[in-house]
Parts: structure tokens; sequence; C-alpha cells
């Protein structure tokens, strides 16, 4: 007795290729839809610090802007109380390290490695602003770094160091 069924078509592998195809576009089309959304709407917070003795806080927000990549300066008793005092320059200003009094009293901004604004948290404004290290080209070729300001707030310490190894030495710079 034979026996006799009807059986489907056998798949074919172009029907595999098309759903191949179709996976890798998807993937992609979620991955460029992610990165645009990355690019355009996202805003990061890409340093914080609080002094020791206050409630108070300092951070640098990084966002998209025209010319790249923008940093801001924020302050304020808590992060939902801050408020924007300052902004870099696109492509050209980043902020390095954030540094303050032991009091809460000033609070200083490494720019580009070699400059330092301080700012009173308090009032939200910039009271000063001094090279820490003359700068020698963009990028310098001597940074500063591990910011120390005095018990008087008249003076920082810092390191003076060679970017990018070893060879740190000290510094001292009156801020007021």
């Amino acid at each position: 007795m034979s026996a006799q069924r009807t059986v489907p078509p056998a798949r074919t592998a172009p029907a595999r290729m098309k759903t191949a195809v179709f996976i890798v576009i998807v993937v992609a089309a979620v991955a460029a839809a992610y990165l645009a959304g990355k690019r355009t709407g996202a805003t990061q917070d890409i340093l914080s610090a609080s002094p020791g003795a206050a409630e108070k806080m300092a951070f640098i927000r990084k966002q998209p802007c025209t010319g790249g990549w923008c940093e801001t300066i924020w302050l304020g008793n808590t992060k939902a109380s801050a408020v924007q005092v300052a902004s870099l320059a696109a492509g050209t200003e980043h902020c390095d390290e954030i540094a303050w009094a032991g009091d809460g009293f000033r609070v200083g901004f490494v720019i580009n490695g070699y400059q330092l604004r301080i700012f009173d948290p308090d009032s939200r404004t910039q009271v000063g602003q001094v090279n820490l290290i003359d700068p020698d080209g963009p990028p310098s070729s001597r940074i500063a770094r591990g910011i120390t300001f005095s018990q008087t707030g008249a003076a920082v310490t810092f390191d003076d160091c060679p970017r990018g190894h070893s060879g740190c030495k000290s510094g001292l710079a009156a801020v007021r």
C-alpha cells in the first residue's frame, strides 16, 4: 500500500537571504537612530565635586551644539537647584578638574589643563582667572592638576606635569 500526502515546498535559499538582509537592515536602522538621538538631544554631566565642609555642588555638563560639543559650568546647593554660570567655547575649551576651597567659599575650574577660573558659589559669579602654567600651544605641553586652595583662599598649590608622561613638579599661584 502506498502512502500519499501533501508535502510543503522546500524553503529556498533566496527566502533565507531576504530574511538575513531584512535583519541586517533593521539592526543598522536601530543603531543609526540610537546614535542620532545620542548626538542631538543628550546632555551628560561629566565632572562633579562638592566641598567637604559645605552643602554645595559644582558640575560640568556636556551637550551637543553647532560647533561640536559644548561644556557648561553649573553651581548650586544641590543638583536640582544648580544654575549655569558659564559656557566654554565649543571645540577649544574643556574643563579638566574642579577644585573646592575646604570651607566651600571658592571653587575653581581648570580649563584646558592650565587656566584656573575661580567662582564665588554663593553669588554664582566669576571672581578671578589665572594661568597656572604658561601655555606653549594648543594643547599645552604641560598641565596643572591636583589643585588645592590654601586655608585663606588666597593661593593654590598644584602639580605642574608634562602632558602624557611622568615628571611633575610642585607649583604655587596667588589667586587674589
